[in-house]
């Protein structure tokens, strides 16, 4: 895995509204993006860029707080297909990618489609909406390394913007200071971090497969998903965790897993015992003492 390296975006919101769209621009990076809310996506469709090719994502809300719901295509020119799209009615915003010096063509655009599937697929953080998967296309060796280069940039800038879909959770080394906190229960039990979008899980978690009456009916439909998505396999009675996977909290990881309401922060402990919410406090404390000095 290549380290990680520092890069700036620069954000313009051309209508001078707070809720507009936003146009998208990375430091030595030929693309341009544009965060698009429904209402207003004739703002986009109007623009020069909308005349070119690329690719887009759909994303809403998804059922009873369920993953929410992409849709992943490519287009040429853009803003017509987008037009074509408020017949969905799932979707609330629109993330849109091209290139600002027209390099990136129709062929390169469907490249990027099929990879972007493929990744939301392995990632299973959303509900994919594509009935039609992306086809793979045979590039030119210059043509796919400007392709896979401009899918590198692209990832950058989705999680900056919001757009988490195509996140994986990345191990760090064993001799960081990363560290592993462990959860058990009736039927349950799992190992984890916290991540950057909230906490991860490791794969072979077990989580208890009944939940207690008590349950919130969107927590279940919650699970239920990620059981449809491969998230959670059975396994000799219980469900197990197929992959590494971020939560959005460590009280969601923990619910996930004893199938009960739960604090994350005192569920998960280290192996002594002492629980994450005592590692946050003295992280506190430490940072209030700091500032005071």
């Amino acid at each position: 895995m290549k380290p990680s390296r520092p890069f700036a975006l620069r954000l313009f919101v051309p209508s001078g509204q707070p809720e507009g769209m936003r146009i998208v621009e990375k430091t030595n990076w030929s693309g341009i993006g544009f965060v698009i809310p429904r209402s207003q996506l004739k703002e986009f469709t109007q623009r020069p860029e909308a005349s070119r090719p690329g690719v887009y994502l759909l994303s809403g809300p998804g059922p009873e707080g369920g993953s929410d719901r992409v849709y992943v295509g490519e287009a040429d020119p853009l803003g017509r297909r987008l037009e074509q799209h408020q017949a969905k009615e799932f979707w609330t915003t629109a993330f849109a990618f091209t290139s600002k010096d027209g390099y990136l063509n129709k062929a390169h655009a469907q490249h990027l489609e099929a990879q972007l599937i493929q990744l939301a697929e392995k990632a299973k953080r959303c509900r994919l909406e594509n009935i039609v998967q992306g086809r793979s296309i045979s590039l030119a060796e210059m043509d796919l390394a400007e392709a896979n280069g401009f899918l590198e940039e692209l990832l950058l800038c989705c999680p900056v913007l919001g757009f988490r879909a195509f996140e994986q959770p990345v191990r760090k080394t064993p001799t960081s200071d990363q560290k592993t906190f462990h959860l058990s229960g009736p039927d349950a039990s799992g190992k984890g971090f916290e991540s950057p979008g909230g906490f991860t899980v490791l794969k072979g978690a077990e989580a208890r497969s009944e939940f207690v009456e008590s349950t919130p009916a969107n927590v279940i439909a919650a699970r239920s998903e990620l059981e449809n998505q491969g998230v959670f396999i059975q396994s000799k009675g219980h469900l197990s965790l197929a992959q590494d996977y971020e939560f959005n909290s460590p009280s969601q990881a923990a619910v996930m897993l004893l199938a009960r309401s739960a604090n994350g922060r005192t569920n998960w402990k280290d192996m002594n015992g002492k629980t994450l919410k005592a590692y946050q406090d003295e992280a506190a404390a430490a940072a209030t003492e700091a500032e005071n000095l």
